[in-house]
């Protein structure tokens, strides 16, 4: 179906403004934060956080020692070529996964130093969580896929603030390409919602993004409500000759990832972080740091709990607010890195081009064509690009589309060594004998798409929902794919024959989904008849569909 864009609207043109937590506790967060400043409070704090609210974003440099930094950078290096994902766009690692990374000091000072803490926390008004840390490599490429198209994070029914640090990678150096863009104010307006008939109230993934002129054209223009120039502002955070520090407001700051050929790989961790009251979502990590503070972030708690925490943590609060007021240079000044003139002409002709992934995928699958590369490899990388593309799922005002994030995660960032396994354990034989079906009409394979999640999400149920968790992060993700096959039900319940590749997208998360869950429940035969038919629909689709080079 079209996309479904909605515009972003001051508080008071909410269609429904009180499913927005986030407006409707104000007197509590205001308390919290003077409870916060109470124990905090200096000049320079109270500069910073004004600084967050009003632009959405504030960056520092230098906040750790380099022999710190240093020590966490090679554990880092180890645990990516180890375990890294080597995906098509990126090099992906879950930190949960790694008992190196987790017991790493350098670890949660560099992705949860007490002072980022506390700043994340009085911009959300209650105490924090992390509930999502990831490592994450990029590389210099000219693209726009999905996730990096101008776009919010997460729900528009809750806010998110992420914490992501940026180095150029093998080095101690800040970044110098693959940089962080968003439009200064934008934080201060909200996603529009949905309203059904019913007055059941929703949004979507497709109403996060910002993917053609049109778009590009709205979201500038509603900045430009919150500036006193006529030019756009658009900061782009490049060439910084320490690794960088970056709070930001996920949900609520237009951003994406500026993917160019130029400058060099970039290395990244990255923390999202959620008000403890505000959704069920753990970080799951058995290991969590050494202090009070770091533990509460990753298990949650009261708020007292939490500012006892923070009371604990004040001496690293302290030093880094010093650190910060003695030298100035560590907050990064925006007006420094915004993209003017032909700059900002290249990344506005770039972001109205919309999505280019097609075009990377076809001209890298070719390559692999060219080397004779294996029928079954060819799959694999295509199965790589594949996931990587458009996927629009719901987001529910009770925020219950929680439960499948770790699930549409792990999919997403499958290494190759496990998509090839998984799909030559729901052939049954290698990928090399799988047959191809003769091909079907793209709305023959929406309405088969539809039946065989119906049929796999009526044999998930009957398992209960303890089954498939360990405790691990495996272990989470594999205990969410229920929720995730219904969610996506509700994807393929949109689809249709004028999106052949939304309709090839989803197709691959259900058949490595069904895959999955035939292998981790034991749905026996049921089971691996759907996963079979959901891969080979998926051979079908791409065979017909794949496209020439240009």
């Amino acid at each position: 179906m079209p996309l479904r864009h909605t515009p972003l609207v001051p508080a008071d043109r909410l269609a429904s403004p009180q499913s927005y937590r986030q407006l409707a506790r104000s007197a509590a967060d205001g308390r919290f934060r003077e409870a916060l400043e109470d124990l905090v409070g200096t000049e320079t704090f109270d500069s910073l956080h004004r600084a967050l609210a009003a632009e959405g974003a504030v960056s520092l440099t230098g906040l750790l020692p380099q022999g710190l930094f240093g020590e966490f950078r090679q554990t880092y290096d180890a645990e990516m070529r180890a375990k890294g994902s080597r995906g098509s766009l990126h090099s992906y690692l879950n930190v949960v996964s790694s008992a190196p990374l987790l017991r790493s000091p350098g670890l949660w000072e560099t992705v949860a130093h007490p002072l980022l803490v506390v700043l994340v926390a009085h911009a959300l008004g209650g105490p924090v969580k992390i509930v999502d840390l990831r490592a994450k490599d990029t590389y210099p490429v000219d693209v726009v896929a999905r996730d990096n198209t101008l776009h919010l994070d997460n729900s528009p029914f809750m806010d998110e603030y992420k914490v992501v640090v940026t180095w150029t990678l093998g080095s101690v150096r800040g970044p110098s390409g693959q940089g962080l863009t968003y439009l200064p104010h934008t934080n201060r307006l909200f996603r529009q919602c949905f309203v059904a008939p019913d007055g059941s109230v929703w949004s979507d993934e497709d109403a996060c993004i910002f993917p053609s002129r049109e778009r590009v054209d709205e979201v500038l223009l509603a900045q430009a409500e919150f500036l006193d120039t006529p030019e756009p502002r658009v900061v782009h955070l490049t060439d910084l000759d320490m690794p960088c520090h970056r709070m930001f407001a996920a949900s609520r700051l237009v951003h994406h990832r500026y993917r160019t050929s130029a400058g060099a790989p970039r290395s990244a961790v990255m923390a999202s972080f959620h008000r403890t009251d505000d959704s069920d979502e753990r970080l799951g990590a058995t290991e969590a740091g050494s202090s009070p503070l770091q533990q509460f972030l990753a298990v949650g708690g009261s708020e007292e709990q939490f500012l006892d925490a923070v009371s604990q943590a004040m001496p690293g609060v302290e030093a880094a607010l010093e650190q910060v007021s003695n030298a100035s240079r560590l907050v990064v000044d925006p007006r420094q890195h915004l993209l003017t003139g032909q700059a900002f002409e290249a990344w506005y002709a770039r972001q109205c081009a919309g999505v280019t992934l097609n075009n990377l995928r076809a001209r890298r699958l070719e390559n692999t064509a060219v080397r004779h590369e294996s029928s079954a490899e060819q799959l694999v990388q295509r199965l790589q690009y594949d996931l990587q593309g458009p996927l629009n799922m719901p987001f529910f005002a009770d925020m219950r589309e929680t439960r499948r994030k770790r699930a549409r995660i792990w999919l997403r960032e499958l290494s190759p060594e496990a998509i090839r396994e998984v799909v030559a354990t729901a052939c049954a034989r290698s990928v090399n004998d799988v047959k191809l079906p003769l091909p079907t009409s793209p709305g023959g394979s929406i309405a088969e798409l539809r039946s065989l999640l119906l049929d796999l999400h009526l044999l998930l149920p009957r398992l209960g929902t303890g089954i498939g968790s360990d405790g691990s992060a495996d272990g989470l993700a594999v205990n969410s794919l229920p929720s995730f096959i219904g969610d996506l039900k509700v994807t393929a319940s949109w689809l249709d024959d004028s999106d052949t590749d939304s309709l090839i997208t989803a197709t691959a998360f259900a058949a490595l989904g069904s895959a999955l869950c035939a292998q981790r429940f034991g749905l026996g035969a049921d089971g691996e008849v759907i996963a079979r038919r959901l891969l080979r629909n998926y051979m079908a689709l791409v065979d017909e569909t794949t496209e020439p080079v240009s």
